[in-house]
């Protein structure tokens, strides 16, 4: 199935003085971020039943290049994560928080087809390893792993060659990845309704909050 209903986090803003209300806001399933007195931004993101980062808290992290969060030890926000934003993507941040403040609610549920959509395919690196080489070579296409599809670096790191474009070269006209069923496993990875997904579908189709295709 490539088809998915997604329940994605909404993005709110809040200032320190109503962190009662972003954490209340998280706790609901969506994404805070706390805009401090220096403008300096916190984010506040919600954790799992086993208090564990929730995937797409972990892959908005991703988005803006930081794994390491805590989690508050007091206050409202108290068991929640958080993490302090690098200068250089809380432009990133607040712009999330634009995009959702037209949506009421703590989720907002978006259907998305990824064999009808192709974002992802284009400008990425792709990582590839042993599982996947022999995935190929067991489906019959032993020719994914020559010279005219993937790159072998001098330290053995291997990755999926694309076009000059920045277009993947498994990527049909149609938007179709033309060996979706023998992807690598770091396409599989990819977290459909993510923060990675949906900036992939904004800057490549020019779809703007993860809304489905036509």
């Amino acid at each position: 199935m490539s088809a998915y209903v997604v329940s994605r986090p909404v993005w709110r803003r809040f200032r320190p003085r109503f962190l009662a209300r972003a954490a209340a806001h998280v706790r609901a399933g969506g994404h805070a971020a706390i805009v401090l007195p220096d403008e300096r931004i916190d984010l506040l993101l919600s954790v799992d039943a086993q208090g564990k980062l929730t995937e797409l808290g972990l892959w908005s992290l991703l988005s803006i290049e930081q794994q390491r969060f805590r989690r508050v030890a007091e206050g409202p926000a108290q068991g929640l994560a958080t993490a302090r934003v690098k200068r250089q993507y809380e432009g990133s941040v607040l712009d999330w928080c634009e995009r959702d403040s037209v949506h009421a609610g703590a989720l907002r549920e978006v259907a998305l087809d990824c064999l009808a959509c192709g974002a992802c395919c284009h400008d990425a690196n792709v990582v590839l390893d042993d599982v996947d080489l022999s995935r190929w070579r067991e489906a019959g296409r032993g020719d994914l792993t020559g010279r005219a599809y993937v790159r072998r670096a001098r330290d053995g790191k291997i990755t999926l060659r694309f076009a000059a474009s920045g277009r993947c070269q498994h990527l049909c006209d149609d938007r179709r990845c033309a060996i979706y069923e023998i992807r690598p496993d770091n396409c599989r990875a990819f977290v459909v309704g993510s923060e990675a997904c949906l900036s992939a579908r904004e800057e490549t189709l020019g779809i703007r909050d993860g809304a489905a295709l036509d």
